[in-house]
This record gives C-alpha cells, sequence and structure tokens, in this order.
C-alpha cells in the first residue's frame, strides 16, 4: 500500500468526531484535513458526524477539498461498532492510504487494529483525555496501540506528559493546537447578537463549549454573586451544547443570578466568529471530570485570542499553555469560584489592560495559527513516510 514516487502520499484520517458539529477534537481533525490537502496529500476523512441534520452534514462534506465518509453514528444501535469497522475496512482495502493518522481514543485503538492487519504506518494525535482515569484493561489496550504507532502527536507539553505516564512511543512529538487566522478577528459587527442576549452596553464574560461537568461552567455562575456586587452589569454567555444546562440554570436561579447568565445552546460554526466579538473576556475554568476527562488544550481560548479577547482559564490542565500568564490571560485553580471570581473582576476594572492584553493575544495567536502548526505536521507525517528524511523532535 506504498505511493508511487511523486505522486501525492494518500492519507487515512480516522477521528471520533468532525464538523459540522462542535467539538475540538473534530476542530482539530478539520483543520489537519484541510491543510494537509492544501500541502498536497490526497486526504480522506472517515469520523462520526454528530449533532447535525444529514442535509446540514451532506452540504458541508460536499464544500470540501478532500474527501469525508461518514461513519455511522453510536446512536443508531445496535451492531454499530462492527459496522465502523466493516466501513473503515472497506476504505482501508479500496483507498490504499500510505499513512493512517488517528485522533481520539477509539481513532487511535481502531488504527492500531488496522495496522496489526494491513501493517500501514499510524500516527497518533493525543489530545488528553485519552490516557487519564481510563480502567486497567482500557491503559493497558492504549499502551499497546501507542507502542504500535510510528509516531505520536501531543497537542501540548501537558498531554505528552500524560502519554509519557501510561506508555513509551516511538517517537512523541509536541505541535500545539491553534485556531484559524481566517476566520476568527475582531472588529465584527455583533450587535445583533447583544441585543438577542439583552444585554445592553453591559459587559459579558463567555465560555464556548460543551455544557458540562468537565468545562465547569458552574464554576463561573457561582462567581457570579460576587461578580454582579461589584459590576451588576456584568453578563454571562454560555455558548455550547446545552448537556447541562437544566442543572445549571437551576444553579443560577439560586444563587440569584439567572437574569445575567445566558444560554445559547449550540451556536452555528459561520456564526462563532461574531459571537466572540460580543464578548468583552473569555472564560473557560475546566476541571477533571469524575471520568478522568481533562482539557488537553482549549482551542477555543486560541479563537478567543484571535478575536482580540483575553482569558481566565484553569490550571492543572493543558489550558495554562494556550495565554501567557498575565499578558494574554489570567489562571486559577481548578473549581475556586472565589479566585475564578477576582480574575474575572481584576480585568473587567482595569479596561486598558483587558484591551492590551487582548491586542497581545491576537497578535501571539496570529504566528501560530492551523496554517503553521499543519506545516510542523507534515513534516512530521512525511518523515514517517520516508525515515531519514528529516529529525523529528522528540
Amino acid at each position: 500500500m506504498h505511493d508511487l514516487p511523486g505522486s501525492r502520499p494518500r492519507l487515512l484520517l480516522l477521528s471520533s468526531e468532525f464538523p459540522p458539529g462542535p467539538g475540538g477534537v473534530g476542530t482539530h481533525a478539520f483543520q489537519l484535513a484541510r491543510h494537509l490537502a492544501r500541502l498536497d496529500w490526497n486526504v480522506m476523512v472517515q469520523s462520526p458526524q454528530p449533532y447535525v441534520s444529514d442535509a446540514e452534514r451532506d452540504a458541508f462534506n460536499a464544500r470540501q477539498p478532500f474527501t469525508i465518509v461518514p461513519l455511522v453514528d453510536r446512536k443508531a444501535g445496535g451492531g454499530w461498532w462492527l459496522d465502523r469497522l466493516r466501513e473503515i475496512n472497506g476504505a482501508v482495502r479500496s483507498f490504499r492510504p500510505a499513512l493512517i493518522v488517528a485522533t481520539g481514543q477509539r481513532a487511535l485503538l481502531t488504527a492500531a487494529a488496522f495496522h496489526g492487519v494491513y501493517r500501514v504506518p499510524w500516527v497518533a494525535v493525543g489530545h488528553g483525555t485519552e490516557f487519564v482515569d481510563r480502567s486497567f484493561a482500557t491503559r493497558q489496550l492504549i499502551r499497546q496501540a501507542i507502542g504500535s504507532a510510528s509516531a505520536v502527536i501531543a497537542v501540548s507539553d501537558y498531554t505528552a506528559g500524560l502519554i509519557r505516564e501510561v506508555s513509551r512511543p516511538r517517537r512523541l512529538v509536541v505541535i500545539p493546537n491553534a485556531a484559524d487566522g481566517e476566520r476568527y478577528r475582531p472588529g465584527l459587527d455583533a450587535s445583533a447578537w447583544r441585543t438577542k442576549w439583552g444585554v445592553g452596553d453591559g459587559l459579558v464574560l463567555l465560555t464556548v463549549g460543551h455544557v458540562s461537568e468537565r468545562k465547569a461552567q458552574d464554576v463561573v455562575i457561582r462567581a457570579m454573586p460576587r461578580i454582579l456586587a461589584e459590576r451588576p452589569d456584568t453578563h454571562y454567555v454560555i455558548a455550547g451544547l446545552p448537556s447541562r444546562r437544566d442543572a445549571f440554570a437551576s444553579l443560577a436561579r439560586e444563587l440569584g443570578v439567572a437574569d445575567n447568565v445566558h444560554f445559547t445552546g449550540l451556536v452555528a460554526d459561520d456564526d462563532l466568529p461574531v459571537v466572540y466579538n460580543a464578548a468583552d473576556l473569555f472564560v473557560l475554568v475546566s476541571r477533571q471530570a469524575a471520568d478522568g476527562d481533562v482539557e488537553g488544550y482549549g482551542i477555543v481560548v486560541q479563537e478567543a485570542a484571535l478575536s482580540g479577547l483575553p482569558a481566565v482559564v484553569s490550571r492543572d490542565c493543558g489550558l495554562t499553555e494556550a495565554i501567557r500568564e498575565g499578558e494574554t490571560g489570567l489562571s486559577v485553580p481548578p473549581g475556586d469560584p472565589e479566585a475564578t471570581a477576582a480574575a474575572i473582576l481584576s480585568l473587567l476594572n482595569d479596561t486598558d489592560h483587558r484591551r492590551e492584553m487582548g491586542q497581545l493575544a491576537r497578535q501571539l495567536a496570529l504566528s501560530s495559527t492551523w496554517a503553521e502548526r499543519v506545516a510542523e505536521y507534515d513534516r512530521v507525517l512525511r518523515a514517517v513516510l520516508t525515515p531519514g528524511l528529516e529529525h523529528i523532535r522528540s
């Protein structure tokens, strides 16, 4: 299954999720496919594409300069996992990839299995969640899978540390996440969104992400009474898949801050650049969830930075690598409403400093967009196909 000299190398990208639905792993996979196609790879993506209609999915897929083969959603029930394996097996046999790249836990295990059958070299992308607090059996499977990969790419130094705790990869490379410098920018007219939320001329805190235990929007809600005591014109806007909306809305009512907490539900991808422009400060104070789920980096922090927003993030995860402490954002202990409120207020009360931090955040983010990051992926992947082509950092 090797490409002819001078031909475009065929790459099969297996992902646990993919746009147009939400999700950081999916965003990463999309940007990887998009930019590798620009760098003359022949890319096929196989992934479930949940949370959207078939029509929306098909319209999105038709616009892309690479092939997307949707995998059956596990909500289909029955033998969905076997159906996925059959679909991937058919693609491997017909597409004949020179290389497989896998991103997301199930994709890692699947790629390792197909490597064992077809001996196609593969590269794992680690985001963080795959390597934390899993059962002994799952950790052993991940260890074995990682051991068969030609290289492992971690999205942060934090994630690289998690990988080293459970496995000994042949090569471990850190390539930080990024954001789309072509889409996210300041200066977009967001007045319609502010009117829709009913925030008037108030200050807007924004979190973009799954409304969930890990994203910890409840911590910011618990910080709101103190914030409102000092800055009563502050509103907290929560954009994302509303899995725990009811529980968090109930918490806001109990604390007497419901009028200043707004749940938008899923925001269409095309609207996100304007939504960032409607905010004054980005907040993402993730915690480690009960099932071990962790924040490996935080692409949304980079999207906010490109939009000119500084961020308040939590420590003890990959989020601190998405800011420059005290210059483009502030970090706080996870699960600490008091510290979260203090950090937010320090920025809300100093408009000039907040805007200077946002300007620097954008400047730094522009120097490391997806175009630059995927160029690093390109070098690593081509070195896997041609050993000795270049030294891989480890």
